[in-house]
C-alpha cells in the first residue's frame, strides 16, 4: 500500500492531523525541445536547485530514473561523486524547470554532497523502507542539511521501495516515516521508483513548496528594499 504526499504540519496550532493531497493542480508539462529542457537554466524560467539525498542504495539514481526517463533498471550502478539532470514541470499552471542533484551517499563521498546543500532550494530525502538503518541515519542528513543549507529550506522525505511490503518483506512503518516528517516540519511521501508509484507526486509537491517559499522571499526582498532608510537625514525647508 503506498502513502499519498502528506503536507507539513503547521507550527502554529497543536492539531497533528494531517491531511493526505489526493489531487495536484500541477500536471507534467508538455512535451518541450530538448534543448529547451537541457538549457532551461538558459532560458526566461527560473530553475530551481534540487537535491536528492540519503544513504547509499536507498534508490535515488532509480527515483532520478523514473522521474526523468520514466524507466527502471534493476542492478544499477552506484553514483560517483553527483549525477545530474533537468526536468521541466507545470506547477500551478506555470513552467518550472528543476535541477536534479544526484549525490551519493558512501560516506567518502559526503564532502561532495555537503557543497550542493549549501545552494540547495529543496531536498528530496530518501530511505530505503526495507532497510531500517537507512531510516535511523535520516536524523543525520537533516542535521546536515540544516547546517550547510543557507536557510530553512524545504524537505521532502521520501520512503522509497514502498512496493516490497507486497512481498511480505519488513519494512518501515509508514507511521514512522510521518513521525519523522514532523519532528522536521518536513513533507512526506512513500514512493516506489521501481512501479512509478508518487514518485511525480513527491517531486510536484516539494516544487510547489520551493517556489512559494522563493516567491515569497522575493516579494519580502522588493518590499523591504522600497521601504526608506531610518538613517537618512531629515531635512527642513524652515
Amino acid at each position: 500500500m503506498t502513502s499519498q504526499p502528506v503536507s507539513r504540519k503547521n507550527s502554529g496550532t497543536s492539531n497533528t492531523t494531517r491531511k493526505a493531497l489526493t489531487a495536484f493542480t500541477a500536471q507534467v508539462s508538455q512535451e518541450r525541445p530538448r534543448d529547451c529542457v537541457e538549457l532551461g537554466f538558459m532560458s526566461s524560467e527560473k530553475a530551481y536547485r534540487i537535491v536528492l539525498a540519503g544513504d547509499a542504495a536507498v534508490g535515488k539514481s532509480s527515483f532520478l530514473l523514473r522521474l526523468c526517463k520514466n524507466e527502471f533498471k534493476l542492478n544499477g550502478s552506484a553514483t560517483l561523486g553527483v549525477d545530474f539532470q533537468m526536468k521541466t514541470l507545470t506547477v500551478d499552471g506555470e513552467p518550472t524547470v528543476l535541477q536534479l542533484w544526484d549525490t551519493a551517499g558512501q560516506e567518502r563521498f559526503r564532502s561532495i554532497a555537503k557543497s550542493y546543500f549549501r545552494r540547495a532550494e529543496g531536498v528530496l530525502l530518501l530511505y530505503d523502507v526495507t532497510c531500517e538503518r537507512s531510516f535511523l541515519n535520516v536524523r543525520e542528513w537533516v542535521d546536515m542539511i540544516e547546517d550547510l543549507s543557507h536557510d530553512d529550506i524545504p524537505i521532502m522525505l521520501v520512503g522509497n521501495k514502498c512496493d516490497m511490503r507486497q512481498q511480505g518483506i519488513v519494512c518501515v512503518p509508514t507511521s514512522y516515516g510521518e513521525k519523522l516528517a514532523m519532528t522536521y516540519n518536513a513533507l512526506f511521501c512513500e514512493t516506489s521508483a521501481k512501479d512509478g508509484s508518487n514518485v511525480l507526486e513527491a517531486v510536484l509537491h516539494l516544487a510547489r513548496e520551493v517556489t512559494k517559499k522563493v516567491l515569497l522571499e522575493d516579494r519580502y526582498m522588493s518590499t523591504t528594499s522600497l521601504k526608506p532608510s531610518r538613517n537618512k537625514p531629515v531635512t527642513s525647508c524652515c
